[in-house]
C-alpha cells in the first residue's frame, strides 16, 4: 500500500459558520467548495462536512486540528484581535509552545510551534 496524502475531515453543525471561521479567521485557502462540503488546502488538506444527526454522532465531534505556526504567541495575539476566545493561553513544555481554542463548531484547534 502506498499513501499519497493525508486529509483530515472536521464534522460541523453549520458549514457556513465553519467556513467563515476557517477561511476568514484562520485564513485557510478554499480548494473546493460544494453545497455540503468544503476542502481547504494548507499543505495537508482539511475538509469540512456536515455532522450527522446527534443520534448518529455521539462521539464523532471528537477531533483536534493542530496548526503548526512559526510563533504561537504572535498567532494567539492575532486571533484574539479577531475575537477568538482561547481556553488555553500560550504555554511552553518540552520544547514546544502551544495554545488551544475551539472553532465555531466546538472542535479543538491547537496552535503549535517548536523552539
Amino acid at each position: 500500500m502506498q499513501i499519497n496524502g493525508v486529509m483530515a475531515m472536521v464534522m460541523v453543525q453549520d458549514i457556513e459558520r465553519a467556513l467563515r471561521f476557517y477561511r476568514d479567521i484562520l485564513s485557510f485557502t478554499v480548494q473546493d467548495e460544494q453545497e455540503d462540503w468544503v476542502v481547504f488546502n494548507e499543505g495537508v488538506s482539511l475538509g469540512l462536512s456536515p455532522e450527522p444527526s446527534y443520534e448518529l454522532s455521539v462521539a464523532l465531534n471528537a477531533v483536534m486540528v493542530t496548526l503548526v505556526v512559526d510563533d504561537v504567541q504572535a498567532a494567539y495575539e492575532e486571533l484574539v484581535t479577531k475575537g477568538v476566545a482561547f481556553f488555553l493561553a500560550p504555554q511552553t513544555d518540552g520544547g514546544m509552545t502551544f495554545a488551544t481554542l475551539r472553532d465555531s463548531e466546538g472542535n479543538l484547534v491547537q496552535l503549535v510551534s517548536t523552539e
